[in-house]
């Protein structure tokens, strides 16, 4: 429970905030959104495999993303037959601007093409 005014957190049990006196609720109301929030394109992938490690790196470093045209890669299964949906193009990763550098960094090295140097024998 938390106190909506002091946002202290209290046992379930605790109904009224002891400092302030107010009711306490399940949960704190979540900060308003930022509807004009600036956004950077970073990464733009038809392959499922790296859409989903993308996904789980930009969760594990808490970086709020949209992913443009995801849905669409799957389009009369084009998207899972050749690994690009030729119709749709690539889902693209968007990030906040001010996250776009950040996530550039944590991104570097992943493509869908092998390395150049991955035929060779070592």
């Amino acid at each position: 429970m938390f106190c909506p005014q002091c946002g202290v957190e209290y046992p379930w049990h605790v109904m009224v905030c002891p400092a302030c006196d107010a009711e306490t609720v399940d949960r704190l109301p979540a900060p308003d959104p930022t509807p004009d929030a600036e956004l950077a394109p970073i990464f733009a992938t038809g392959d499922p495999a790296l859409i989903a490690v993308v996904k789980s790196l930009l969760d594990a470093e808490d970086i709020d993303y949209f992913v443009k045209g995801e849905g669409l890669q799957d389009l009369f299964a084009f998207g899972r037959m050749t690994g690009f949906n030729y119709v749709t193009g690539p889902a693209e990763f968007w990030v906040r601007a001010e996250d776009a550098e950040h996530t550039r960094t944590l991104l570097q090295g992943l493509t869908s093409d092998p390395p150049a140097d991955a035929d060779r024998d070592g």
